[in-house]
Formats: structure tokens, sequence, C-alpha cells
């Protein structure tokens, strides 16, 4: 059996500050470590399961968090950024299942810990087929595109409901629940173990029992991409097929969820050079 897991920060138990999420920044030590701690959980248990082939994608900021001198051997990673497809590169790869562990609520959840989706520097909020979007979302969609179903989804509880409508199969596990942008509540290291090594076997018999399928779109998907600069939008409207809707609103009709994603990753990188250009026009 193949697993591909991909692994976010803000979803996680034990992340409660901007002082973790970025390398520099005093408690991102504490960060790094808890990531390679629940991904050496999740190798341990798949070992016990049987599955033979675990790749994980290091899919948060710079997406080169997870401590490769300590994690499992078992595990072949995923790291380093830009990268295509971002949090979901290599899926494509004749996995049997995707597992997506720490993500969080989409942009423009109220309550949702440190909310966004892809880039909370770039993008305010995405809708897609006039449903706000998450990380999730977008990833399920890619990863279902090419025939691979999601089994477990583990992060923020306001994640929960968006999880059960589109994939009812997936075991959804809260690992935290967001009471803010900059505050939540989770359980203890070794509550919190007992539950995920529960949730994976949940989820590997439910794939083995033939009760997953992969979600795949149903004909184009429209996304509104939401811009924070108006900047960004003056740059990105000229990407193909981009409609420009107002000020900080760009409107794309996308063929695939490929189209769908690779559309988002290239809004946030312009954007980011956009917010570049102009720090260096500050002087």
């Amino acid at each position: 059996m193949k697993i591909y897991v991909s692994v976010d920060l803000e979803g996680l138990p034990g992340i409660s500050t901007l002082s973790q999420v970025a390398p520099g920044y005093p408690l991102y030590g504490d960060a790094r470590r808890i990531m390679t701690w629940i991904v050496n959980v999740l190798a341990d248990e798949f070992s016990v399961l049987g599955v033979d082939d675990v790749v994980v994608a290091d899919s948060h900021g710079f997406m080169a968090n997870i401590d490769y001198i300590d994690v499992d051997e078992r595990v072949r990673l995923v790291q380093g950024y830009p990268r295509p497809f971002s949090m979901v590169l290599g899926v494509e790869e004749g996995f049997d299942a995707a597992m997506f562990i720490g993500y969080h609520a989409a942009a423009g959840t109220t309550g949702g810990f440190l909310e966004h989706t892809y880039s909370s520097r770039v993008i305010h909020r995405i809708y897609v087929n006039g449903e706000l979007a998450s990380e999730y979302l977008l990833n399920a969609l890619y990863a279902g595109e090419h025939g691979v179903p999601v089994v477990l989804v583990a992060g923020d509880e306001h994640l929960r409901s968006q999880v059960e409508k589109h994939t009812p199969w997936a075991v959804f596990l809260p690992l935290k629940k967001g009471y803010g942008r900059l505050a939540a509540m989770y359980e203890s290291k070794s509550l919190v173990e007992q539950k995920l090594r529960k949730a994976v076997r949940e989820a590997v018999e439910r794939l083995k029992r033939g009760k997953a399928q992969p979600l795949k779109p149903n004909g184009e998907l429209e996304l509104r991409v939401e811009l924070r600069d108006s900047l960004y939008a003056d740059m990105a409207q000229l990407l193909p097929r981009a409609e420009r809707l107002d000020a900080y609103t760009l409107r794309y009709r996308a063929y695939s969820a490929r189209d769908a994603l690779a559309f988002v990753e290239l809004v946030a990188w312009i954007g980011y050079a956009a917010s570049a250009m102009m720090e260096k026009m500050r002087g």
C-alpha cells in the first residue's frame, strides 16, 4: 500500500503563535519538533498496518520544516519551495490514498486559527463555484482528479464541515479548535498521539473496504480570487483567461483541478514578486 501525506503546520497541536511559524522566529524550533514528531507517529502506525511506501510532503511556508536528521527512516520526504502543485506535488504518482495532516480553515473562516488559503500575504479569499475554498478542497480535487482519494484529514475543527461535505468517506480528526486568528485549544501530546493512531487505522480500514473514492470536479471550476492589494490584481490579470472583476478580484474558469491549482499558485507567486518589487522601490 502506498500512502501520500501532506503535512501543514497551522492545524497542528502546540502551534499557537506567530513566533512559531517561520525560520528566524524565536519559537520556530518548537514547531519543527512538533511537525517531525507527528510525521514519526504516522510512520510508526503505517508500519504496523503494512503500508510499505510512505511519502510525506512538507507543506508549510518554505516547505523545509521537518527535521531530516530526526525523521523516521521509513519516510520519503518532499521538501522545498517553490514547487509545482505545492502541497500535493507527486500525489499523482500511483498512490492508493492521501492524508492531509495539520490543515487549517479557509481564509475568511471566523474563528479559524491563522486561517488562510495558500498565501496569507497575497490572497484574501478564494471561492470555488461560489463556495469559500480551503487548501484542503483545492488539494483534494487535485488528488481526486488523479484517482487518489483523501481518507484522513486532521487539523482545525473549523475545517470539519467542508470535509464532511466533500469527502464524507474520509476520517476527520480535530487536532485543535481555533478561537480566533491567534488563539486555539488542543489536548495533551499523549492523547493527540492516541487519537491520531486510531484515526489512521480507521482511515486505512475504510480504504481497504472500498469505502473511499476520489473527489473529482464535475465540469469546469469557477474560481473567484480576492487579493490583498490592487497591484497584485494589476499584474495577475495578464494571466491567460483571467478576468478582472474589480480592483482586488479575479475570476478564472478552470478546465480541471490541475488548472485551478496552477492558477492559484501563479497568482500567489505574482503577488510575492509584486510585494518584493514594492519593498525595493521603497529603498
